[in-house]
C-alpha cells in the first residue's frame, strides 16, 4: 500500500544502523523474491561457464559475499556445493545461522566487512547478489572490491554479481512510499533517487508489535553505477566479462533493464 499514514504524533523515533531491526523481518519483507528460481539461474550460468559439477569430488567451493539471511547460500549448499558466506550485519548472519541449523552440509556463515574480507582461501566461484554491490558508495571502492574478489578466485574461477540500473531507480524508487503489515511488525518504506549524484535512499520506519510506541528508523543508501563504469572497474581488476544478462533472462541488457548480472572470469 502507498500513501498511507504510518507515523503517529506520539511515536518515539529511534535511529539505528542498517539491518539492526530490519534483519528480524527481512525474510517477510523479501517474501516476493523467488530465491529458488534465482538459485537455478546462478547455477546454470556458472555451469555453462565451467563450474565443475556438484557431484565432483571434492565438490566445488563457492563464496557468497553480502549473503543476508542466507537464503541463496542455503539453497546452493542443499544442491551439494561447499559454501562459505559472509555479511557485515551480525543480525543478518544470526538469522542465516538459525535457518541453516538443521541442514546437513550447511554453509559456514561469518560476520565480515564487505570490503576487507580475506580468508586466505580461493574459490571456484564467488557470488554477490541482490544489488549488494550497489552498497559500495564510490567507484574507486568498487574497483578495490573487484580486486579483492579476483584474488580469492582460483585459476579459471568465476565471479557472478548483479547491479540495479538507473532505469530501475527512476521507475520504481523515485518518490515512492510503501506500507506493509507483517507478522509481528509493520513498516513504512520511503524511497528516493537523486539522479545527479546517482544515490538511491531507502528509509525504513519499523514498528514492532511488542513495542508499538517505538519506531525504528534505518537508512539504506545505494550508489547506482552506469554499466560502463562497472565494466571499466571489472577490466581494471584483471577480469574479463564472460556474460551480461538482463535480470534472470539470458539475453544482453538493454535500455529498460532493471537489473543486470555480470559473469566474470579471472584473466
Amino acid at each position: 500500500m502507498s500513501g498511507e499514514s504510518f507515523l503517529l504524533p506520539d511515536d518515539r523515533l529511534i535511529e539505528v544502523e542498517p539491518y539492526r531491526v530490519l534483519a528480524g523481518i527481512y525474510d517477510q519483507v523479501m517474501s516476493h523474491v523467488d530465491y529458488s528460481a534465482w538459485t537455478d539461474f546462478v547455477l546454470d550460468v556458472l555451469a555453462d561457464h565451467g563450474l565443475p559439477s556438484e557431484y565432483g569430488e571434492p565438490p566445488p567451493t563457492l563464496l557468497e559475499a553480502a549473503c543476508g539471511t542466507g537464503s541463496t547460500a542455503i539453497m546452493i549448499a542443499l544442491r551439494g556445493y561447499n559454501v562459505d558466506a559472509f555479511d557485515g550485519s551480525p543480525r543478518m548472519i544470526a538469522a542465516a545461522e538459525a535457518k541453516a541449523k538443521s541442514i546437513p552440509g550447511r554453509p559456514r556463515f561469518k560476520v565480515a566487512d564487505f570490503m576487507t574480507r580475506g580468508t586466505g582461501k580461493t574459490y571456484d566461484a564467488i557470488l554477490c547478489l541482490y544489488d549488494s554491490v550497489n552498497y559500495i558508495s564510490a567507484e574507486r571502492s568498487l574497483g578495490d572490491f573487484f580486486k579483492l574478489v579476483r584474488d580469492q578466485m582460483r585459476p579459471g574461477g568465476l565471479f557472478l554479481f548483479d547491479v540495479c540500473t538507473e532505469y530501475n531507480s527512476l521507475r520504481h524508487f523515485a518518490g515512492v512510499e510503501q506500507v506493509e503489515y507483517l507478522k509481528g511488525a509493520s513498516y513504512q518504506r520511503v524511497m528516493s533517487y537523486d539522479p545527479r549524484a546517482g544515490i538511491q535512499r531507502n528509509r525504513f520506519f519499523i514498528r514492532l508489535d511488542k513495542s508499538p510506541g517505538d519506531v525504528y528508523v534505518e537508512q539504506h543508501i545505494q550508489k547506482i553505477y552506469s554499466l560502463e563504469t562497472v565494466r571499466r572497474q571489472i577490466a581494471r581488476a584483471g577480469m574479463d566479462i564472460a556474460e551480461e544478462t538482463d535480470n534472470l533472462i539470458r539475453k544482453p541488457p538493454h535500455a529498460e533493464s532493471t537489473r543486470v548480472h555480470f559473469l566474470c572470469k579471472r584473466k
